[in-house]
Order: structure tokens, then C-alpha cells, then sequence
């Protein structure tokens, strides 16, 4: 599965801090690297929100596959 780390929910909790919506995509430092993330619009029937910031090394599948709660190989 992706890791939370890669995966953000907009109005989730990341560290004890919620996660603001920052538009379309916003990069962060970590590790010493500049990395990207992107907004991804995913539905779940039970989910409250559907807008996510998905990190730019994880996969759209990757993604639905963690907000379905399905095991990846």
C-alpha cells in the first residue's frame, strides 16, 4: 500500500497538524529534496472527502488502492 507519508487526506491530520487544502499541487522539503505533491480527486462511498495530495512518486492506483484499503503485491 502507498504510505501515509506519500498519501494526504485534505482535512486530515499529518504530525498534529491538518492538512489545508494548497490548490492543485504544493512541494515540501524531505530528506533534503524538493518533492511534489499533486491534488487526486478519488470517490469512496464512505469516505467524507475525496480530494488527496498524492505524493509525485506514487501511482493513481497506488492511491485508490490505499483508500480502498487494498493489500498491493
Amino acid at each position: 500500500m502507498a504510505k501515509q507519508s506519500r498519501f494526504l487526506c485534505i482535512g486530515g491530520f499529518l504530525n498534529g497538524t491538518q492538512v489545508k487544502d494548497q490548490s492543485d499541487n504544493f512541494t515540501c522539503v524531505e530528506n533534503g529534496k524538493q518533492v511534489t505533491y499533486h491534488k487526486c480527486e478519488i470517490f469512496h462511498p464512505d469516505a467524507w472527502d475525496h480530494d488527496y495530495y498524492v505524493c509525485e512518486t506514487t501511482k493513481e492506483k497506488q492511491a485508490k488502492n490505499w483508500v480502498y484499503d487494498i493489500p498491493t503485491r
